[in-house]
């Protein structure tokens, strides 16, 4: 029975009166409480009756009645008191259980005479040891009953001599079996490879599912799969090379069935995991420390403890840290050495745009091993880890694994049944219904095709379509299952009803949904899962949407479409208008789409567009140039930018780079100037006055990889998004990392966590205390109202004290749990997770400051923060203060502005702040401003400061983050505020995601404010595109 069944308490019921066993299938985290009487035995006797109370009726119980529950949670959490009324047995498949299991598979059909005598020698010996059992039984019972003297007892004396014969036959026979038997095992031995190799890739394919909700395969499903790629293997009689051939198509098929059901964006972390296991667990070529390196790069170091630094002018301490850790692996000795050896070569490998293609400096290319090749890259430039990823699954697995399978519908329909349905996995932008037509179109059932849009009261609709296929033979396709979650329970118990009924051979039964938690389980394990993703990259989405539109769409001005009577000229100029702006259209519709793959720096949000925008985008600007006589940019800007495609956008800041985006397409120079180009190398540009094939035919000579300028990026971007997938890539792997006794450095993880632990409690600052403060730190007016940054001061300490209060307890209380004085609860068995893995736990960020920091630089940015305070407590307020390391930076901006209003008097809500970036640093201040306040800590990331000009400047290659000198916030009214004229409001922001949710105060969880800098040489929107930005704090 399933709780998702309306009868399941009946059927439950009239079990527990019969004594008939019960199996609960598929339970959540949480039962249903009418079980509460079962699960507690609640029973009681009446009228000599024993009974027990299910819902609102007493039921007959019987001793025989048997309860028995399963879950397919891979990691249940039931409450303390479900697991005292329950047994809780873990029956989840191990490693060597599977292999085991898959052994037997595999003997069986390669070899079954073996596997059938082995089978009559496992029931020979069990029933020869049975016969010595019911002999040594029989003895002694005859003895136990023997009277007088036992020599006299002469049925004892013959029942002995003819037991020790039958004994001594006996013994020899299952001697003679075992010795076969034994035989037989190292017979079959000869193909635990192929089973080893098969339970190494149903580990993976489970690990997926902790990736996305729709990645679910079942053990059933597997063994299928296995056993269909033994017969698909070429036939040998050399055992070895028999094996070597399983072994290869086992594991393609594998990537290529399991690949067709994954976004591309995991695809080659799949590829990556098959070869790093194959590599681990039966090559050996990758220790566990090697692994744990390529995690976590070792942890933190201390720079207290760094060594001199060799090279200097291209190792930043986090990447001697690294290093230091990399050398202590067997393998590296003497690598941070080599740099002083040879400073040039490493410089010169370590600065090129593509050292993942480079051979390692000195004698590191042959001394190390493709695996710890990698991790010299993760050490010294981890945004290239992706890109190297390529020819490591190449070299050590082979090309079949980079190369992704096409999108096959036809394919996977032959491996589909009645019972087993196709589910597309949908993706933004991506609709598989018209490969579904044409492949109905070409079996011949294209007039059976029955399709269904999900949602409210679709459900009872589905199943009559569904019903009626069945017997039918039709295709029944559900769109949008992600859309109906309260009918999905529904949908599963009709799935199964399925198992038990005779369906028409010609009945499939396709499914759509977008991924989501509610599919269940159960028909994403038994289905065929595919996904069909749109095009990515610049000229695949121009080239779809020119497929999507005809030739009278393109030629409609010069058909005469356009009304008013216009004359053959005017068509002619509106025709030029309609094509160029069209084209500008599509290009700023595909920029927009690109631009997220570079993700903060990209957008700051990211946006669902789709191609409901642009048509009706479309249609606006061909409204406005058939009614209008000229064409109206600034209108067509507005409808565009603000309310077609601006309708999506939340952010502000997003708002303001749409807009200056879609000016660089939807202009009058683009229409008037033959020789306009959207981008400085001059190789895209809206093409001359041509049809259809022309256009299309300029599309297709356009490069195939977008560099980042296209998109108005400077191209350090491509740093952003090498960042961003080496993180996601990590972060993944990290995630799906089963828990591990020990990290191969000879230490337990217990260990491990408990120094890391101590460490931290050791170096955990004090609270902050008012005791030693300053006069001047709190000091009150004649009125005895504390001056304003005091206050601010007062509320940042409770905030810090919270924090280091948590730490305190926090770190105490898991050591206490490590040593087993107290129980480890979830949140502490997080935290000492989120310890190993150089992570921030949840329960410290959760009353934390934002950061994005690994643990070690977090808790190093912590101590300097608790230190830039105390300074202040105690000497008073500083003459230039350190933005970064306040909690809410928007109120210490308030309280100086409150400062100078107070002082002045003059209301608060007249004034700002005017921005003066100045030429000093931190170190250079010597006295407070006169009026305003001096800051420091800011980052400018997307271009640099142009400390000699004061201005904003392009970036160097390569230079993605660039420290700001002080800034000086000067309080003016806001008349006196200058002309924004050759100024970039420039955004502040407190950490590098950019994005923030607007907290109980009304300010962003993220955004300071913004600030006006010099553009210089540039407009303003040129920077808007750039994605210029002030930071608070980096990532590193």
């Amino acid at each position: 029975i399933k709780l998702t069944e309306s009868t399941y308490l009946r059927t439950l019921e009239n079990c527990i009166r019969v004594g008939n066993p019960v199996l609960l299938e598929n339970v959540e985290e949480s039962l249903d409480p009418a079980l509460e009487p079962v699960l507690g035995r609640q029973v009681f006797k009446q009228s000599g009756r024993l009974l027990i109370r299910l819902g609102d009726t007493d039921v007959d119980y019987s001793p025989e009645f048997r309860f028995y529950i399963t879950t397919k949670l891979p990691n249940p959490h039931y409450p303390p008191e479900v697991c005292v009324k329950v047994t809780v047995v873990n029956f989840t498949v191990t490693p060597k259980g599977l292999e085991d299991q898959l052994l037997v598979q595999v003997v069986a059909h390669e070899r079954p005479e073996l596997e059938e005598e082995k089978n009559l020698l496992v029931v020979q010996i069990a029933s020869g040891q049975k016969q010595l059992k019911d002999l040594e039984d029989k003895i002694l019972y005859m003895l136990a009953n023997s009277e007088g003297n036992i020599l006299d007892d002469a049925e004892l004396i013959t029942t002995l001599k003819a037991s020790k014969v039958t004994s001594t036959e006996v013994n020899q026979q299952v001697t003679q079996a075992m010795d076969t038997k034994i035989k037989i095992d190292v017979a079959c031995e000869g193909y635990r490879p192929v089973a080893k190799r098969g339970a190494l890739l149903y580990f993976v394919v489970a690990d997926l599912s902790a990736i996305d909700p729709m990645y679910q395969y079942s053990l059933q499903f597997f063994v299928t799969l296995f056993k269909s790629s033994m017969d698909k293997a070429t036939a040998s009689d050399d055992v070895p090379e028999r094996v070597m051939l399983m072994i290869q198509v086992i594991t393609q098929d594998v990537y290529t069935q399991v690949c067709r059901g994954l976004f591309e964006k995991d695809k080659k972390l799949f590829s990556f995991l098959i070869a790093v296991q194959i590599m681990r667990l039966e090559l050996h070529s990758i220790s566990n420390a090697e692994w744990a390196f390529f995690l976590s790069k070792g942890g933190f170091v201390d720079e207290a403890v760094l060594p001199p630094n060799p090279a200097e002018d291209i190792l930043s301490n986090v990447v001697l840290g690294a290093l230091v850790n990399l050398q202590a692996l067997p393998g590296f000795d003497g690598f941070l050495n080599s740099f002083s050896l040879d400073p040039h070569v490493w410089k010169t490998w370590y600065m090129s745009d593509n050292p993942q293609d480079l051979p390692l400096p000195l004698e590191w290319q042959k001394n190390l091993s493709a695996f710890q090749n990698l991790l010299v890259l993760r050490a010294m430039r981890d945004e290239k880890i992706v890109s190297a990823l390529t020819l490591f699954i190449l070299n050590n697995i082979g090309k079949h694994y980079i190369d992704v399978p096409p999108f096959d519908l036809a394919s996977s329909f032959k491996d589909s049944a009645p019972l087993t349905p196709i589910i597309f996995v949908l993706s933004t932008g991506a609709d598989p219904t018209l490969y579904l037509q044409n492949l109905a179109r070409d079996m011949g059932v294209f007039e059976r095709l029955r399709m269904i849009s999900l949602g409210q009261g679709q459900g009872p609709i589905a199943e009559a379509l569904i019903a009626a296929g069945r017997d039918g033979g039709d295709w029944v396709c559900l769109q949008n299952c992600h859309l109906a979650s309260s009918w999905m329970p529904s949908l599963e118990m009709l799935l199964e009803s399925h198992q038990t009924m005779k369906l028409n051979d010609e009945f499939r039964l396709w499914l759509s949904s977008m991924p989501s938690k509610i599919f269940p389980a159960s028909i994403l394990q038994s289905g065929i899962k595919l996904t069909n993703e749109p095009p990515k990259g610049l000229r695949a989405n121009l080239k779809r949407t020119y497929e999507d539109l005809t030739e009278e769409e393109i030629m409609y001005f010069d058909e005469g479409g356009a009304s008013g009577g216009a004359d053959g000229a005017g068509n002619k100029v509106k025709a030029r208008a309609w094509k160029k702006l069209l084209f500008g259209l599509t290009f700023f519709h595909a920029v927009i789409q690109e631009r997220r793959k570079y993700g903060a720096i990209g957008w700051n949000i990211r946006y669902e567009w789709n191609q409901s925008d642009i048509l009706t985008a479309m249609a606006n600007l061909r409204m406005y140039i058939e009614e209008q006589d000229d064409v109206p940019y600034e209108t067509l800007r507005y409808i565009m930018g603000d309310v077609n495609y601006g309708g999506r956008v939340t952010d502000y800041m997003d708002q303001r780079t749409v807009a200056a985006l879609l000016g660089t397409y939807i202009c009058a120079e683009a229409v008037q100037d033959h020789d306009y180009r959207y981008t400085a190398d001059g190789l895209y540009y809206a093409p001359p006055d041509e049809d259809m094939t022309g256009i299309r035919e300029y599309i297709d000579k356009l490069p195939l990889s977008d560099k980042p300028e296209v998109f108005g990026l400077h191209r350090n971007a491509a740093v952003a998004f090498d960042n961003s997938e080496t993180k996601y890539l990590i972060d993944t792997i990290i995630s799906i990392q089963p828990r591990s006794g020990g990290s191969g450095t000879g230490k337990s993880a217990d260990e491990i966590a408990g120094e890391i632990a101590n460490d931290l409690a050791a170096k955990t600052p004090g609270l902050l205390t008012e005791e030693d403060a300053a006069l001047v730190t709190f000091q009150k007016d004649e009125e005895g109202a504390m001056n304003s940054l005091g206050t601010f001061l007062q509320i940042e300490m409770l905030k810090f004290n919270k924090l280091l209060k948590k730490m305190a307890t926090s770190l105490t209380e898991l050591q206490r749990a490590i040593k087993g004085t107290v129980v480890m609860s979830a949140e502490l068995d997080s935290m000492f997770q989120a310890l190993l893995l150089q992570r921030v736990p949840d329960m410290w960020s959760n009353v934390a400051y934002l950061s994005l920091k690994p643990l070690g630089s977090w808790f190093k940015d912590l101590v300097a923060r608790c230190e830039f305070m105390s300074s202040w407590i105690g000497d008073g307020p500083p003459d230039a203060f350190w933005m970064s390391a306040f909690f809410f930076p928007q109120g210490y901006m308030t309280a100086a502005l409150q400062m100078y209003a107070r002082s002045t008097r003059i209301a608060i809500d007249t004034l700002d702040f005017a921005t003066r970036a100045l030429t000093i640093t931190p170190e250079d201040v010597l006295q407070a401003a006169d009026t305003g306040v001096y800051f420091y800590g800011a980052y400018i990331e997307g271009c640099r400061w142009d400390s000699k000009e004061s201005k904003l400047a392009e970036s160097h290659v390569g230079e993605t983050h660039v420290y700001m000198p002080v800034i000086w916030l000067e309080p003016v009214t806001k008349e006196q505020l200058e002309s924004l004229d050759g100024k970039y409001m420039c955004p502040f922001y407190k950490v590098s995601s950019r994005a923030g949710t607007l907290s109980t105060t009304g300010h962003s969880t993220n955004y300071i404010r913004s600030l006006e800098l010099p553009a210089g040489d540039f407009s303003s929107e040129h920077w808007v595109r750039r994605s210029v930005a002030l930071l608070a704090s980096l990532d590193t």
